[in-house]
């Protein structure tokens, strides 16, 4: 897993290589990609990312002063709730980031996480940091929800209204509630990874 960018400026790196995954080298895109919400989520997570990284715990203190600033971003976003402790690498993607998206601030994520909308990123119980690690190039589908303490890999992909509960390996595909990774089976057909004897 490629570490998330854990710089100020940094962070603004990742700002404009994700605004230009959006724009996708249509120079018309960057008139128009502030009103489907997404690039508002963007611009709100790491312009409040990286005031934490500059100022550190001070930034909880601040922020309520700058309150207007985000209340106006508020306006070209969605609802999320991308806690500025979570540390999520570049290429952070939203396809439909108004069905909402929550990512908790114990969140370590790597590169190219798309959500499609309705995600819940968070925890069982109290997280600490390290209780709740995904991995590069990691999908969640529609209302998909993974709730830690657990270690997703690389490249997995998570379907809709999935619910993650345990760890998976890279490459996974996860379905289900609670979510089991497919298999392939001697005719190339998928099903569900059965439960042990235990339930587990």
């Amino acid at each position: 897993m490629i570490p998330p960018t854990s710089s100020a400026g940094g962070q603004l790196h990742c700002l404009l290589y994700e605004l230009q995954l959006i724009v996708n080298r249509r120079w018309w895109r960057w008139l128009t990609c502030w009103w489907g919400g997404c690039a508002g989520v963007l611009v709100s997570y790491r312009l409040d990312r990286f005031g934490y990284l500059l100022l550190g715990d001070a930034w909880g203190l601040v922020r309520i002063f700058l309150f207007p600033v985000f209340l106006a971003l508020r306006a070209l976003s969605a609802g999320h709730e991308i806690h500025y402790k979570a540390n999520i690498g570049r290429g952070l993607k939203i396809l439909h980031p108004s069905l909402g998206v929550v990512v908790s601030a114990h969140a370590t994520i790597g590169t190219h996480l798309t959500l499609t909308g309705g995600n819940c990123i968070g925890g069982r119980k109290t997280l600490t940091r390290g209780d709740l690690v995904i991995g590069d190039d990691v999908e969640l589908g529609a209302s998909a929800v993974v709730l830690g303490p657990v270690q997703i890999g690389n490249r997995v992909t998570i379907g809709a209204c999935a619910l993650v509960l345990d760890d998976a390996t890279d490459d996974a595909i996860l379905v289900g509630v609670p979510a089991r990774p497919l298999r392939k089976t001697a005719a190339g057909a998928e099903t569900i990874t059965a439960p042990d004897a235990l339930g587990q």
